[in-house]
């Protein structure tokens, strides 16, 4: 006979009880179970271990161990404060193991709590599809129910929030693929200006060193040059010198080095079949010139 119907008793912590009683049956002592609450933490523990339960006295000892199995004191829990709470409550498995044998009635009478536990267990399969408070009732059903519709509240949010920081991360992505776009096309761009100012350089420096081929002295031989002079030489050739002399022919690699410039003019072409060949009207030239018999002659010996 089964006329206690509670299932499980809870104890608030005072910092010295060690011993709670309970008062239901059960089937096992195995099926007594301890869990503590933290209202600190706000957390729930089912205990596996430090506690003992005696089933003859129906007494759960917390700290607590089998006799004689007692670790040291450094190495037990501390006793229940009063903010922990200690909940000691029954969980029999959902079975019925007892076999009668097949004598009539006995076959009968064991159908009946066979029908029963599967009724319980078909009861449990629906109770653990519903919302449940936690054991230890630390909170009402409402005030748990509002806790999970807060706590569903605050996800929806920062979904939400995760899903506007990835749409903005992204377009944070596309804004910078196409500032290096742009900067990649403004460095085309630059380059090509620069391309252009170095050519533009190379021909301000073509210009000033034939400008001063066209106007550099012939070489004399008792002169003193110094490295960076430009003297015309009777071969027809300009040279810059590299080192300072005097009376050291323009020939001489060791101190002068011939000036190789490209200068326009128009006294010659080049003609159908190939051959450098005179214009047909010559007018300018920095090497070259008219005599007075119309033949051209360097610019030394007309």
């Amino acid at each position: 006979m089964v006329d206690n119907i509670v299932t499980k008793v809870i104890y608030d912590g005072d910092g010295k009880t060690t011993v709670f009683p309970f008062a239901f049956d059960f089937a096992d002592a195995a099926d007594v179970h301890v869990l503590l609450y933290d209202a600190d933490a706000d957390q729930e523990e089912v205990l596996t271990k430090d506690y003992y339960v005696d089933a003859t006295a129906k007494t759960v000892h917390y700290p607590g161990y089998v006799p004689g199995q007692e670790p040291a004191e450094v190495d037990r829990p501390s006793v229940l404060s009063n903010r922990q709470k200690l909940v000691i409550y029954r969980e029999t498995p959902l079975t019925q193991l007892t076999n009668l044998g097949r004598k009539y009635p006995l076959k009968t009478i064991e159908r009946m709590p066979d029908k029963l536990t599967y009724i319980v267990q078909e009861l449990k399969e629906q109770v653990d599809r519903s919302i449940k408070n936690s054991i230890s009732g630390a909170k009402t059903f409402v005030e748990y129910m509002k806790e999970i519709d807060n706590n569903a509240k605050t996800a929806l949010k920062k979904a939400l929030e995760a899903a506007a920081s990835a749409v903005e991360s992204h377009q944070q992505a596309e804004d910078a693929a196409a500032s290096a776009k742009a900067a990649q096309e403004s460095a085309a761009v630059s380059a090509g200006w620069n391309e252009t100012a170095a050519a533009n350089a190379r021909v301000a420096e073509n210009a000033a060193l034939s400008a001063a081929v066209y106007s550099a002295p012939e070489w004399q031989e008792t002169a003193a040059y110094k490295a960076g002079d430009i003297v015309t030489y009777t071969d027809g050739n300009t040279y810059r010198a590299i080192a300072d002399s005097i009376d050291i022919l323009p020939t001489d690699a060791a101190y002068w080095t011939r000036v190789n410039t490209y200068v326009g003019d128009n006294f010659f072409c080049i003609d159908e079949a190939g051959y450098i060949v005179p214009t047909e009207a010559p007018t300018y030239s920095g090497f070259w010139t008219l005599d007075t018999e119309g033949y051209i002659v360097p610019i030394r010996s007309a």
